[in-house]
């Protein structure tokens, strides 16, 4: 599968990357982030829940550190062609990425509180509208990445 992604999108992948990987590597139980992308598995019974998380934590955060591992290789290894870069994505890769799109939409919508905004409310002078934008990008990403891995039945 190949990717052809903007000077712009190879920019915000590796901004945001060093973020990620350190709410990973030293997470923070007060940030909203750590909550959404570890959320609770078992409701109403924290001792069941605190006993999952144990057994899983260690290998949720180690697919996670693995996929975000993999983005910055995949970007590394990329070529110039036409003012944009371009990556072959093989195997397990394009799931890879679609799991960092999808964590990293997750800590940004979290941190600001996305699920409380009104998005109607959201013009360009909200403190938001520049993750939001972000967000909204990487959505449309995750959906142009996501119709080559799985294409939709004809007729669906």
């Amino acid at each position: 599968m190949r990717l052809e992604l903007e000077p712009f999108e190879v920019e915000l992948l590796r901004a945001l990357a060093p973020g990620l990987r350190q709410l990973l590597e030293d997470p923070d139980p007060d940030d909203p982030a750590v909550a959404r992308l570890f959320p609770a598995t078992i409701a109403d019974d924290d001792e069941a829940d605190a006993e999952l998380r144990r057994l899983i934590f260690d290998d949720l955060l180690e697919e996670r550190l693995a996929g975000l591992a993999a983005l910055e290789e995949i970007l590394d290894r990329g070529v110039a062609h036409r003012s944009r870069l371009r990556v072959d994505l093989v195997e397990d890769e394009p799931a890879l990425v679609l799991g960092v799109l999808n964590d990293v939409r997750l800590t940004l919508g979290a941190r600001i509180g996305i699920e409380q905004l009104d998005r109607d409310e959201i013009d360009v002078d909200h403190p938001a509208a520049a993750t939001v934008a972000m967000m909204d990008h990487l959505g449309w990403f995750q959906e142009q990445l996501l119709s080559v891995v799985d294409p939709p039945s004809v007729g669906s």
